[in-house]
């Protein structure tokens, strides 16, 4: 079984009406949509936005759904290395505003914990190859989670820009659940502004839609060529 996570509802509005679900199952104020879509037996649901909310809904898909496979998908704002519109796969996970430093882990670990989650590499090797079939282009990039939208570069000044990174407020959560559980993940971005611009608020007003849209309908295509 395989969970698909959106933060909101436009993230997975065209996997709803593919599904085509009657009545969702309600859980802890969550609704679920399960049913198949090609050869593949998925739940979907929209958990909100925010860690808490997105570690709530994973949790629920790996023990009452018992998925074995959870996506997530959504969009996010370009920090360094990418540009507005780019299709990102997660290459590894941490938080923005997680500080136990003074006990000597890493920004944005959380204590007994990685210092980064990541996607195992057949995972990431399957969303790739089928990206490649779509003839999509895609990035490589490091997902920074936490409760803040980031509209300035000082909020996520401590993270790590050696290689593409962006920032949102859900990805983090998710993997670090499904890490604990064993359960494998794959995290989608799709950047729909940049942080620090000068336009940045105009841009993800403009793309916000428009990039959820495609976030759903990638996220269908992945599953079409899932067997």
């Amino acid at each position: 079984m395989i969970g698909i996570i959106a933060a909101m509802e436009e993230e997975i509005r065209i996997l709803k009406e593919s599904l085509g679900c009657a009545e969702p199952e309600r859980i802890q104020g969550i609704d679920f949509f399960q049913g198949r879509i090609n050869q593949a037996d998925v739940v979907l649901c929209t958990s909100g936005v925010g860690k808490v909310n997105a570690a709530m809904a994973t949790s629920l898909l790996i023990e009452h759904f018992e998925c074995d496979f959870i996506i997530n998908t959504g969009i996010a704002g370009g920090i360094t290395g990418v540009q507005t519109e780019d299709i990102i796969i997660a290459k590894a996970l941490c938080y923005f505003d997680a500080d136990a430093t003074p006990f000597g882990y890493a920004y944005g670990q959380i204590p007994g914990m990685p210092k980064i989650y990541t996607p195992s590499v057949d995972s990431i090797l399957l969303v790739k190859q089928i990206l490649k079939h779509l003839n999509l282009s895609y990035k490589e990039a490091s997902i920074y989670s936490g409760d803040s939208f980031v509209a300035r570069l000082e909020q996520v000044s401590k993270v790590d820009t050696a290689i593409p990174c962006v920032a949102e407020m859900e990805g983090a959560a998710v993997a670090q659940v499904c890490t604990r559980a064993g359960v494998d993940f794959i995290v989608l971005r799709y950047v729909s502004d940049i942080v620090g611009l000068e336009n940045q608020i105009e841009d993800y007003q403009a793309f916000e839609n428009q990039m959820a849209n495609r976030s759903s309908e990638i996220c269908l295509e992945i599953l079409k060529k899932m067997e």
